[in-house]
C-alpha cells in the first residue's frame, strides 16, 4: 500500500491503526495478514488447506483481540470475516471474558 501526503504537510500523523515495525510502516489490513501468516509458522507445510485456513483465521482474531481487547466480539468478527463464536473461542483461549478485555 502506498500513502502520500500533500506537499505542504510538514509532519503528517499516521492513522492510529498503523504501526511501525523494523522501520517499516504497516496498515491494519497488512498487520492482520501478517498475524495470520505468523500463525502458520507452527503448522506443517503439508497440512491440509482447511487446517491452514483455520489457523490463519484464529491468528487474525487473536491479533485483533490483543490489539483492542475492549472491542465487541461482533465487531472483531466482522473485521476478520469470521463468526462471533470464533471470536468468543479465541478470547477464551487467551483467558479473557467474552465481549470484554483480555
Amino acid at each position: 500500500m502506498t500513502v502520500s501526503f500533500a506537499p505542504d504537510v510538514e509532519k503528517p500523523r499516521l492513522p492510529t491503526t498503523w504501526a511501525k515495525e523494523n522501520d517499516e510502516l504497516y496498515c491494519l489490513a497488512c498487520r492482520r495478514d501478517m498475524a495470520g501468516e505468523a500463525g502458520l509458522e507452527s503448522v506443517a507445510d503439508d497440512a491440509p488447506d482447511q487446517t491452514r485456513l483455520k489457523v490463519r483465521s484464529q491468528a487474525r482474531i487473536e491479533f485483533e483481540i490483543k490489539r483492542d481487547p475492549d472491542r465487541q466480539d461482533n465487531e472483531i468478527a466482522k473485521a476478520c470475516g469470521s463468526s462471533t463464536v470464533a471470536v468468543r473461542k479465541a478470547r477464551a483461549r487467551l483467558g479473557g471474558e467474552p465481549g470484554g478485555s483480555v
